[in-house]
């Protein structure tokens, strides 16, 4: 546990629980369940992550989809968006949300207190605004499943979506350029690469502002989440923490930093 952390800092309580939400949530992404996923609609790679996870913003143009996938590059998310043209948004909502509940009972399901998580979860989901995060806020109007183990990542599912809507707003505040935030970030140029990116160099004459840029939008991230993260007692704060914590080693048998990057994490 890091040692600003603090159950009563509502700043420093966001920063503490990214890392779980950001690897719970996001784990299905590149998982055996996303590619069945993929197979079911007829489709393969980025146009399931795309239609999947967007599909409820609607028939929109690729553009929209950019608009909230700001991480990507626009003409990478216009190719993929439009390859999944002739796929039912409904349906592709339906079997990307399957898929995450899937990935949730085999990675969760005999993790003795997902029930718990799972409440606590739900309850930020349902008290929190969903101004400034579309995805979030389409996410959220999801039936719940029947399961705890698929409630619980669908609820960390959404609320990933939250950080991340967020996220990208404070990247772009803090000056920044989004292809400069993934470079600076987790995976650097893989990572980069992975996403989209052609060009995987940061200017020389940015390097200083881009390191001090992207710690500066991770705190203002953290700022933006503190009000959803404060509907929780200070003792559910805690409880919370600590059974993430728990899931995140049991999904996943190491915490981030003896584990290798998610590629999708944050994004």
């Amino acid at each position: 546990m890091p040692d600003s952390f603090s159950v009563d800092d509502d700043v420093a309580y966001a920063s503490r629980v990214r890392s779980g939400v950001g690897r719970l949530g996001g784990g299905f992404f590149v998982s055996d369940e996303a590619k069945q996923a993929g197979k079911d609609l007829g489709l393969r790679g980025w146009p399931t992550y795309f239609v999947g996870r967007c599909g409820v913003l609607g028939p929109v143009e690729a553009d929209v989809v950019a608009s909230v996938c700001g991480f990507f590059p626009i003409d990478f998310v216009r190719k993929a968006w439009g390859a999944a043209q002739e796929v039912d948004l409904d349906l592709s909502t339906e079997i990307y949300l399957q898929a995450c509940r899937a990935w949730g009972r085999r990675h969760l399901e005999d993790f003795a207190s997902v029930g718990r998580l799972a409440d606590l979860a739900e309850v930020v989901v349902n008290e929190t605004s969903p101004v400034g995060a579309p995805l979030f806020a389409g996410w959220r109007t999801f039936s719940t499943a029947d399961d705890d183990a698929a409630r619980a990542v669908q609820a960390l599912t959404t609320l990933r979506e939250l950080r991340g809507g967020l996220h990208l707003a404070a990247v772009i505040s803090s000056g920044l350029d989004p292809r400069e935030a993934v470079l600076a970030g987790p995976g650097g140029q893989g990572n980069a690469s992975f996403f989209g990116w052609a060009d995987l160099e940061i200017s020389p004459d940015r390097e200083d502002f881009v390191t001090s840029a992207r710690a500066e939008a991770e705190r203002r991230t953290d700022r933006m989440l503190a009000r959803s993260w404060s509907v929780l007692g200070l003792s559910d704060r805690s409880e919370f923490a600590t059974l993430l914590d728990r899931a995140e080693t049991h999904a996943f048998g190491a915490p981030l930093e003896l584990a290798a990057a998610n590629a999708s994490y944050n994004r």
